[in-house]
C-alpha cells in the first residue's frame, strides 16, 4: 500500500512539474497562501495545521494543497522510532477540495491568507515546493517543537523571499514551552499529566517568538502582523494581502471536559487517601503488606524506566533534564523483589530511609527546582513517603518487642 501512495504521489508531482513548465508564460495565474486549521478532537489534533496552498486561478487551473504533516502508521518499527523521537513525516500533495472537505468533516475552522507575492516569487516557491516534494527530498526527521508542519512551510516561505520576512514580536514575556502546550492541551488534564511526567526542566524556558509559532494559531498571527523588507532603505510591504475564512463551524470541534472525579490529580488523591489508610493498617497490625507494595513499586518503577528511556536513550527535544527522576526511578523494581526476601531486609530498610528522607527534601525544595511538576505528583510522592515511612515504623516496632 506505502508503495501505491509513494508511485501515487511521484507521479502526481511529475505531472505538476510537467504543467508548470508548461505554463511558464502563464505564471502571473499563480496565487500562494497559507492555510491555517483549528483544532479537533483527537490527542494528535488538539494544535490544529498548517499547510501551503497553490491555486492556478485561470480557468481549469489546478488547486493545490502541500501538506508537511503526513506520516505512515505501518512503516517498520514506527512506534519505537516513535518513543525515540525518531519519526519521520513528508511532504504530501493532495487536492484542495479533498484537503478542505476534511476539516468541514470534523468541524474545525480554515482561514486561508493570501501571500502579498510577486509572480516570480510566487513561482520560485512552487518550483520549490515540487522539488521538496519529490520521492527522495519529501521525508524529514520530525521534531513537535522545533521542525514540524508549521514551522515548515513557513521557513519555505522565507527562504523563498531571500530571509526578508520581518515579524513584529509581542510585548511583555513569552509564555514558557510548557504552559504554551498546557494552553494547547488545557481540556485534556491527562495529556498535560503525561506531558509534565516525560518532559522535564528544559520545558521551562521562556520561548522566543520564533520557537513560539510551532504552533499554527501562533503562525497565523505572526503572518498576518508580519511584514517583507524589500530592501534596506525601502519601505516594507505586508507579507499578507487579504484573509478568507473558508469554513467556520458553529460550534468548533473541541475535546470533551474531564470531569474533575477523572482527572489525575483527584485520582493521585484518591490513591493517596487509599495507601494512607492501608499504612495505619499496616501499622496497627504490625505487618507490611507486600502485595500492596509489589504492585504499588512495580508500577512507579515502570514508570521510571520510561523516564530514563527518555532521557537516556530518546531524542525526543526536552526529556533532559528530567527532576521527577527523583522520585520515579527504575530502583523501585528491585524493592518490588527484594521485600520477598528476610536476607535482605537491611538493605530495604536503608532504602526506604534514605528514600523518605529525600523525598522529604524533594517537597521542601519543590518550588525551588528549576522545573515546573503537575500539582498530581504532590500525592504520588506521598504514597511513596508512607509507604517507606510505614516500613520503617513497622522495623522498629518488631525491634522493640
Amino acid at each position: 500500500m506505502l508503495i501505491k501512495v509513494r508511485l501515487f504521489v511521484a507521479a502526481l508531482v511529475a505531472a505538476l512539474a510537467m504543467s508548470v513548465q508548461a505554463q511558464v508564460e502563464n505564471r502571473d495565474s499563480l496565487q500562494v497562501s497559507l492555510l491555517t486549521c483549528g483544532p479537533g478532537t483527537e490527542v494528535y489534533e488538539l494544535f490544529g495545521h498548517t499547510a501551503l496552498r497553490i491555486r492556478q486561478l485561470t480557468p481549469g487551473g489546478f488547486d493545490y494543497v502541500f501538506n508537511y504533516g503526513m506520516f505512515d502508521f505501518n512503516a517498520p518499527a514506527f512506534v519505537w522510532r516513535f518513543t525515540k523521537g525518531e519519526t519521520d513525516y513528508c511532504l504530501g500533495v493532495n487536492d484542495f477540495r479533498t484537503f478542505l472537505f476534511n476539516y468541514v468533516m470534523r468541524e474545525s475552522r480554515v482561514d486561508e491568507q493570501i501571500l502579498n507575492l510577486t509572480p516570480e516569487q510566487s513561482q520560485a516557491l512552487f518550483y520549490a515546493l515540487l522539488e521538496n516534494a519529490q520521492p527522495q527530498n519529501r521525508v524529514y526527521r520530525y521534531n513537535f517543537l522545533f521542525d514540524n508542519c508549521a514551522t515548515r512551510p513557513r521557513n519555505m516561505v522565507e527562504a523563498t523571499l531571500g530571509n526578508r520576512v520581518r515579524y513584529h514580536e509581542p510585548e511583555g514575556e513569552l509564555p514558557t514551552f510548557r504552559e504554551e502546550i498546557d494552553r494547547y492541551a488545557e481540556r485534556c488534564p491527562w495529556l498535560i499529566f503525561g506531558i509534565d511526567l516525560a518532559l522535564g526542566g528544559s520545558l521551562d524556558r521562556p520561548m522566543t517568538y520564533r520557537e513560539q509559532m510551532f504552533g499554527p494559531e501562533v503562525l497565523k498571527e505572526a503572518f498576518a502582523r508580519a511584514e517583507i523588507q524589500l530592501a534596506p532603505d525601502s519601505t516594507a510591504v505586508p507579507l499578507v494581502s487579504r484573509t478568507e475564512v473558508l469554513y467556520d463551524p458553529e460550534v468548533p470541534a473541541r475535546p470533551g471536559v474531564t470531569p474533575f472525579c477523572l482527572t489525575p490529580l483527584f485520582v493521585a488523591w484518591l490513591l493517596a487517601a487509599i495507601v494512607a489508610v492501608w499504612s495505619l493498617c499496616d501499622i496497627r497490625r504490625g505487618r507490611c503488606s507486600r502485595v500492596l507494595d509489589t504492585v504499588l513499586f512495580t508500577v512507579y518503577g515502570l514508570g521510571g524506566v520510561i523516564i530514563f528511556f527518555l532521557m537516556f536513550v530518546s531524542v525526543h527535544p526536552a526529556t533532559w533534564p528530567n527532576y521527577s527522576a527523583f522520585w520515579l526511578h527504575p530502583l523501585w523494581l528491585l524493592m518490588a523483589l527484594f521485600i520477598w526476601f528476610k536476607s535482605l531486609k537491611n538493605i530495604v530498610r536503608y532504602y526506604h530511609f534514605a528514600n523518605f528522607a529525600g523525598l522529604l527534601i524533594f517537597l521542601v525544595l519543590w518550588h525551588w527546582i528549576p522545573q515546573q511538576f503537575n500539582p498530581a505528583f504532590i500525592p504520588l510522592v506521598l504514597v511513596l513517603m508512607m509507604r517507606s515511612l510505614t516500613w520503617l515504623w513497622v522495623e522498629r516496632g518488631k525491634k522493640r518487642n
